[in-house]
Parts: C-alpha cells; sequence; structure tokens
C-alpha cells in the first residue's frame, strides 16, 4: 500500500522482495487505471464543467470527439458534448468488456 503524507505527495510502498516481470507490471497497472476509470472520468468532467479547457480537451481527445464527428445541428436543438462523451466511453467501455478494444502493448 502507498503511503501518503499530511503534505499529500505520493510516496511509493517499499520495493518488494521479487520485482515484477514487465508484463505483470503492465497488466497491473492497466487494471488498476481501467479500475480507476469512471471516477477519473467524473472528476475530469466536473473540472472541465467549472471552466476548464485543458480538462475538456483531454476528454474530447480521449473519446474521440472533435467537430468534425459531432452530428449536423438540426433546429435549434444543439447535441449535448456531455451527452455525446457518455456515448463514446459507453462504447469503448463495451468494445474493452467484449475483447474489440484496444490491447496494452506488452
Amino acid at each position: 500500500m502507498s503511503r501518503q503524507p499530511k503534505n499529500g505527495k505520493y510516496h511509493p510502498p517499499a520495493a518488494a522482495a521479487e520485482p515484477l516481470a514487465p508484463e505483470q507490471a503492465t497488466r497491473r497497472a492497466v487494471a488498476a487505471v481501467f479500475g480507476a476509470l469512471d471516477g477519473i472520468v467524473k472528476v475530469m468532467i466536473n473540472r472541465a464543467n467549472e471552466g476548464s479547457h485543458l480538462h475538456a480537451k483531454l476528454l474530447f481527445d480521449f473519446a474521440g470527439i472533435s467537430a468534425a464527428s459531432l452530428p449536423p445541428e438540426t433546429g435549434a436543438e444543439e447535441p449535448s458534448l456531455t451527452r455525446l462523451l457518455m456515448e463514446k466511453l459507453d462504447q469503448m467501455a463495451e468494445e474493452t468488456a467484449s475483447g474489440e478494444g484496444e490491447r496494452p502493448v506488452e
């Protein structure tokens, strides 16, 4: 377990008796990222909604959303960028669950 002192800086855990093989380390890292993905995305969406263009751009890049991929406007109703982002994340989650998503490089 990592230690987090009062100053908030991350300190890695003490080294294990036997180091992990690169493939094991990669699998653990990917599993950790996917395990935290929902929370990370929610926080990033909140930050983007607060006005952080950096968070918004990263979310759009992550989801593959660009101005060219947006559907054309119809009447007064504009597509919700949040809805488009969530649909793209749902699609990515389905692809990952079905084995069609991108695999980590090992």
